[in-house]
C-alpha cells in the first residue's frame, strides 16, 4: 500500500476511534466544575509545551537512525498520527509515525524501529519516575513490587542482548516466524533519554498545576502520579488509549494522597479531556505544519 494512503487511513481511522471513546466513556458530560483559572492556564501551557518537546524528542531519534528530517516534518508526522493510540493494538501509533516521516525516501523499517525505541524508553523513564508516588503513598506492598517488578522486565528486555536474541530465537522456534526487536544500547540511549525527560518533567508540572486548579490544597508529589499512569494505561494494550485504567489508577493514588476521593475522581476524569487538549494541539500544528502555512 502506498505510505501516503496507509497514513490517511490512519488518521481518518484514529479520530473515528477518538470520537467513539469519548462518547461511549461519557468524557463529554463533565459539567459544573470551578476552576482556578491561573493555575489551570499553567496546566495547559506546560503540557502543550511538553507536546512540542515530544516532537523534538522524536526528531532527535530519527537523527540518531540517519533519518534527517526537518523539525517542520518531526511536528507533521507525529503530530498527524497521535490520535492513533486510540485505536485497538497500540502499534498504530508507532507505525503512523514512522510512515510518515518515512516518506519516499527513507526506509519504514529503519523509522518503525526509531519509533518503538523511544516508546520502549519513554514506557522505561515513565516507571523510573514513577517510583516516587509508588513508595511515598504506598510503600513496599503488592501493588509496588508488581511495578517494580515489571520495571526490572523491561530494562532487561531493553538494555540486554542476551535476551533480545533469546526472544527472537524463541518466537522462531515456536511460531516459526521472525521477529526483529530493536537493539538498544544504554549509551546511546542517555541522550535520548534526556529528551524524554524534557516532556516528562512538562506534563508532571502540568498535572500538578491542573490538580492545583481543582483542589488547591495538593501536594506537589501528585505530578509524579501522571507517568504512573500514563505508563500503565500504555501498557494495557487491550485498551485503546489506556481509557479507564489511566484514570483509575489517578483517583486511587490521588485519594491515598489526602484527596477526597469524589475530587480525585473529578481531576482523573476531566485529566483525560486536558489530556486530549494537548494532543488536539500537536495535531492542529502538525496540521499547518504539513500545509506548510506556518514556519517553525
Amino acid at each position: 500500500m502506498n505510505k501516503k494512503l496507509f497514513f490517511n487511513i490512519l488518521l481518518y481511522i484514529s479520530l473515528a476511534f477518538l470520537v467513539i471513546y469519548l462518547y461511549k466513556f461519557d468524557y463529554l458530560k463533565i459539567k459544573g466544575l470551578k476552576f482556578n483559572y491561573f493555575y489551570l492556564i499553567l496546566s495547559v501551557l506546560f503540557l502543550w509545551a511538553g507536546f512540542y518537546l515530544s516532537t523534538i524528542s522524536w526528531w532527535f531519534v530519527l537523527k540518531k537512525h540517519h533519518i534527517h528530517i526537518s523539525k517542520k516534518s518531526a511536528v507533521s508526522s507525529h503530530g498527524l498520527s497521535v490520535f492513533a493510540k486510540y485505536i485497538p493494538g497500540k502499534i498504530w501509533v508507532i507505525l503512523g509515525r514512522a510512515s510518515k516521516a518515512a516518506g519516499s525516501i527513507y526506509s519504514v523499517k529503519t523509522s518503525s524501529y526509531a519509533s518503538l525505541k523511544e516508546q520502549l524508553l519513554y514506557v522505561w523513564l515513565g516507571l523510573l519516575i514513577s517510583a516516587v508516588p509508588l513508595f511515598v503513598y504506598r510503600g513496599i506492598d503488592t501493588f509496588s513490587v508488581g511495578v517494580f517488578i515489571l520495571f526490572m522486565g523491561i530494562t532487561i528486555f531493553n538494555f540486554s542482548d542476551k535476551v533480545r536474541i533469546l526472544i527472537i530465537w524463541s518466537v522462531k522456534k515456536i511460531f516459526k516466524k521472525e521477529l526483529e526487536i530493536p537493539h538498544i544500547s544504554f549509551k546511546e540511549s542517555i541522550s535520548i533519554l534526556g529528551f524524554i525527560l524534557l516532556y516528562w518533567s512538562a506534563w508532571i508540572i502540568a498535572f500538578y498545576f491542573l490538580s492545583l486548579s481543582v483542589y488547591p490544597e495538593t501536594s506537589l508529589n501528585i505530578g509524579f502520579i501522571f507517568p504512573l499512569s500514563v505508563t500503565l494505561g500504555l501498557l494495557a494494550v487491550i485498551v485503546p488509549g489506556g481509557i479507564g485504567v489511566r484514570e483509575g489508577i489517578m483517583a486511587a493514588f490521588m485519594v491515598l494522597s489526602g484527596i477526597p476521593l469524589e475530587i480525585a475522581t473529578t481531576i482523573s476524569v476531566i485529566s483525560r479531556l486536558w489530556f486530549i487538549s494537548g494532543e488536539a494541539f500537536i495535531f492542529i500544528l502538525a496540521f499547518f505544519s504539513d500545509k506548510r502555512q506556518i514556519k517553525l
